[in-house]
């Protein structure tokens, strides 16, 4: 646990590497904030320590936030298009609010809690300017909102909205409001190309990708598939029979059976040692990417 220290008018937090810094205003109390190592060391295992990632299985950022939580302190828009400085300062939020709880990962690096941890004084916390839209038109606010579930066969002046704003992204579409065979093909690429399920209805996160989404009309998907989750020893993953078949083409002896083994649990710790990164045999977000990314 770091020592408690007096922070005055301006205190400086943890950023994009375990050395670099974001200001954050402080009011003169003495609090005891985790380290810079100790967020650095969270980022790495929660993101690979990437604040623009979006894989499409609802975690956001460096810090893995979903919406609702990025909301909870605050957050507008999506985090992962939030600046760095403002990703670090919501995080220190909810730090303040829940402790190490809502991170998976600070569990698996042993990270303790210190004086702040659920004290619940944010307050003297500033995060800056809000989400960064990345370009014009881009923001949130500009966005429709979501109208539900659209299912081939609808139509309606919202799914227009929709096949218009793909049409302007290089979409073969015309905006004529029914959802027919070329709506269809095209969200089945959006949502491939962005790491979701393909369910050939226009749900929430298939809305929000024709604006925030990545799309091109090659139809090459992400070389990386979304990262499911931490999994570990000893459990069945449905996602592992992407992952073990993606070994074994490297050289693993796996089949693909889903089940986290010890053939699985092995290659998963060699996969770590051989890409010089902590090996504690959880399959990680970051040891998930080393299988298509990484040596072995």
């Amino acid at each position: 646990m770091a020592a408690p220290r007096l922070k005055r008018a301006i205190i400086v937090l943890c950023t994009i590497g375990a050395s670099a810094l974001v200001p954050v205003t402080m009011q003169g109390v003495a609090y005891a904030d985790p380290s810079a190592d100790d967020w650095y060391r969270l980022r790495m295992c929660e993101s690979t320590n990437n604040y623009a990632i979006n894989t499409g299985n609802g975690y956001y950022g460096a810090y893995q936030f979903d919406l609702s939580t990025w909301q909870s302190v605050g957050g507008k828009g999506y985090p992962h298009q939030a600046s760095a400085k403002e990703q670090d300062a919501r995080a220190l939020m909810l730090y303040r609010m829940r402790g190490w709880q809502p991170w998976t990962c600070a569990g698996m690096l042993g990270l303790k809690e210190d004086a702040d941890a659920r004290s619940g004084r944010t307050g003297d916390i500033n995060p800056g300017g809000g989400s960064s839209g990345g370009g014009s038109g881009s923001s949130t606010s500009a966005i429709p909102p979501y109208p539900g579930v659209i299912h081939p066969g609808d139509s309606g002046a919202s799914l227009k909205k929709w096949q218009l704003r793909m049409k302007s992204r290089g979409a073969p579409l015309t905006g004529t409001g029914f959802y027919g065979a070329k709506t269809a093909a095209v969200v089945k690429k959006l949502q491939q190309q962005n790491g979701l399920t393909v369910t050939n209805v226009i749900n929430q996160k298939t809305w929000y990708a024709a604006w925030k989404g990545k799309y091109s009309q090659s139809g090459a998907p992400s070389a990386v598939p979304a990262w499911p989750g931490t999994m570990t020893y000893g459990h069945h993953y449905d996602k592992l029979r992407t992952w073990q078949p993606q070994m074994k083409k490297k050289g693993a002896p796996l089949v693909g059976t889903a089940y986290f083994g010890t053939k699985t649990l092995a290659t998963v710790k060699r996969v770590q040692k051989a890409n010089g990164i902590k090996v504690d045999g959880v399959l990680n977000h970051q040891t998930w990417n080393l299988a298509w990314k990484g040596k072995y």
